[in-house]
């Protein structure tokens, strides 16, 4: 496997876990009814996941 490969590999992971985190944040701020920081971390938590979901495959070697 390629230096390359790893890395992309190590961003698909770190991408999928800040999205994860957001999603926390997101069930937080909706228990602490604050829906404002509640409707960023959505968004933030959907950006992430998707970008990890679509990246992966879809690279140039």
């Amino acid at each position: 496997m390629s230096l390359k490969k790893i890395g992309i590999r190590i961003l698909e992971v770190s991408l999928a876990a800040h999205g994860a985190l957001h999603g926390i944040e997101f069930i937080s701020a909706l228990y602490e009814e604050a829906y404002i920081t509640a409707t960023f971390a959505a968004f933030g938590a959907l950006t992430m996941l998707l970008g990890a979901l679509f990246l992966e495959g879809h690279h140039h070697d």
